[in-house]
Parts: structure tokens; sequence; C-alpha cells
């Protein structure tokens, strides 16, 4: 393969990076007037939940799809899905179609925030230039995280919240086209598992349950939550029986038998769980008792995305004075500090406030994600 060839599909899967850094962001500053035109406030985690949910479950299953059909069909079908999804979201007249369609959306991203991993390994052999890649990667992701908010906010003022969605489109055809001239995929005689359909399907179903039961607690009769509950219990100890039996499984076992990895994946859990919380309720925060536009909401964002970045790069020289328990122990209890101050804040929290709690998230997720993974 030639390096030209190689260069533009490179750029083409980098495409996917920018449309699943943008959706991550970008619709955090559109859901104050998504909800004022669709309504259904108390679907506002919802949003963003079921589009997470989305891309948990189907990111194995198109790696699979990639073993059996090849990783150029696979990530054509991913973007394909994701751009359907974005279509639709922006067509969406009622709540229950756009969550609908947001979770088509979820299971696209799965496909594009995994495969090009798997396609990079094919393209670049050498690890030094594999390295160098994921580099501009990252950097691709962080941009599109740090303008998503910006270009959020200004098409949400100056056009509509739906156009957010709108936006993904030209980009993900150019990259379905590129990959379809340039990505000739080199089929390998790969041993074809079964596919863990049935885990999939629990954990889904699993998840959602403890979703909504969570969701209902307070608004619904405690006999209705507790069936819920009882729901996602059942789907999870059916998950637990299936992956023991499966070939291939969507959640091995032998993970939790690593107790440093099950806290890692725990502390994963709780600061992304944190992050998301504030990147929803940070716009709508501002726009909705500060009354600014949504662009002034979206630059909510934008301390946290610095200081993330900064965050990350001082690990480094900070695990040369001390262990990786004490940096983020330290890191854990500043967190705790900000988000403490968001949860006792009075109505007229000052704006600037909100900026330095971002600042504060931001620079906890930069440096525990770094130890916690080293």
């Amino acid at each position: 393969m030639s390096d030209q060839r190689r260069r533009v599909i490179t750029v083409a899967l980098m495409l996917s990076n920018v449309m699943s850094g943008l959706d991550n962001t970008i619709i955090n500053t559109a859901l104050p007037r998504i909800i004022a035109d669709l309504h259904g406030i108390e679907y506002t985690g919802w949003l963003v939940a079921i589009f997470l949910l989305g891309t948990a479950v189907s990111t194995p299953l198109w790696s699979k799809l990639g073993e059996r059909r090849g990783n150029k069909l696979a990530y054509q079908l991913a973007a394909a899905c994701f751009l359907l999804g974005a279509l639709l979201q922006g067509c969406a007249q009622q709540m229950s179609f756009l969550l609908t369609f947001r979770l088509l959306a979820g299971i696209g991203n799965g496909g594009m925030v995994s495969l090009p991993y798997i396609i990079y390994s094919d393209l670049y052999p050498n690890a030094h230039k594999r390295l160098k890649v994921l580099g501009m990667v990252s950097a691709f992701f962080t941009t599109a995280t740090i303008l998503g908010p910006l270009f959020g906010g200004w098409i949400v003022d100056a056009l509509s919240w739906r156009w957010v969605f709108y936006i993904n489109i030209p980009v993900a055809l150019i990259s379905i086209v590129l990959i379809q001239i340039f990505f000739l995929d080199e089929k390998k005689d790969r041993p074809a598992r079964r596919v863990d359909l049935g885990g999939a399907i629990c954990l889904s179903f699993g998840v959602v349950a403890l979703l909504l039961g969570t969701q209902l607690v307070g608004s619904a009769s405690l006999a209705t939550a507790l069936l819920i509950f009882a729901a996602a219990l059942i789907f999870s100890g059916l998950l637990v029986i299936i992956e023991r039996r499966a070939e291939d499984p969507i959640i091995p076992g032998r993970l939790f038998k690593n107790i440093p990895l099950v806290v890692d994946f725990t502390l994963f859990v709780l600061i992304w769980a944190a992050m998301s919380a504030y990147s929803v309720y940070a716009p709508m925060w501002a726009e909705g008792l500060m009354a600014t536009t949504a662009l002034v909401g979206g630059m909510t964002q934008i301390p946290g995305a610095f200081t993330d970045m900064l965050g990350s790069l001082s690990v480094e020289k900070m695990r040369r004075r001390w262990s990786a328990y004490q940096v983020m122990l330290a890191t854990c209890w500043l967190l705790a500090a900000g988000y403490l101050a968001m949860a006792v804040a009075p109505r007229y929290f000052p704006y600037w406030g909100i900026l330095l709690a971002g600042m504060l998230q931001g620079w906890g997720h930069g440096v525990i994600v770094q130890p916690a993974s080293g």
C-alpha cells in the first residue's frame, strides 16, 4: 500500500474521532432548546445515557463483524448507522423518537470508536509510526471536544438545535466514500468465533432496567421501582451465567479476578459519571438559571477540556514525587470539593463558579485516568 493511500485512509478514520468528539459535547449545549421544543425534562439524562449504552453494547459486536466480514465493511456500516441516526435525530418531533434514534447513533458510534484502532494496527505495523498516528488521533478527538461546545452553541443560536445532528452527516459521508475508494481490506484467515448475542442482550436489558429504576425513584411507587430493580438483578444474573458458558464472552469473567483492575474500572465509572453529569447540567444551569445564550452555556465546557489536557500532561511529573495512590487520593478530594460546591450552590451561583467546577472536574479526569491505567 502506498503512503498516499495510507494517509488518506488515516484521515478518513480520523473523521470518526471528529464525529464522536463533537457528538459527545455538542449536544450538551443544545439540551435546553431540545427540552423546550420536545418537552420531557425527565428524559434529560437518557439522551446521554442511551447513546453511551448503544456504544458500550455494540463495540465488541462490531469487532466480531469485522473479523467475519472485514473491517472495511464493518466500519462503513457503523458510519452509515451513525449517519442515519444523526439524520433521524434532527428530524425527530417527539422525545421518544429522539431517544430511539439516539440509541441508533450510539450503536453506530460503537464501531466508529473501536474499528479504526484495529485498522491502524494493520496500516502501521511499525509500533513507532503507529504511536505517532495514535497521538494525532488523540489530538483530533481533543480538538473536537474543545470546539464542540462553541460550535454547538453558535449553531443553536444561529440556526436550530436540529443542526447539531445534521452537521455530522457530511462528515460521515466523506469518511464512508474515502474508505470505499482508498481502503483495500485484506482478508485474513481468522477463526470466526460465535458472537455473544445473549450476553449483549442481557447486558442491554440489565442496564436499561437499572437506569429506568433509578429514574423512577421518587416519581413512581416504591413497588414499581423495586420491581424494575429486581428485573435488573435478574438480567445481571443471566448475564453471569451466559458469560461463563460463552465461547467469546462480551464481558470476560477473568477480568474480575484482577482486583486492581476492578478498582480501576470502578474509579473510571465514578469519574465518568461525575464528568457526564457536569457536562449535561452545567450548560442547562447557565442557560436556564442565568439566561445566557447557548454559546455562553456551551463555554462552560471549555475550561474543563483544557485542564483535562494539562492534568494528563502533569501526571508524569507528579508521579516522580508521589505515588499513584497519593496522586489519585489528593485529586479525588479536590474533585469532591468541586462537586460539593456545585451540590450546595444557591440558585444564583455565579458563572465563574461553574467554570471553576469545570476546571476541577477536567483536571481530575486528566490526572486520575493516567495513574489508574499506569
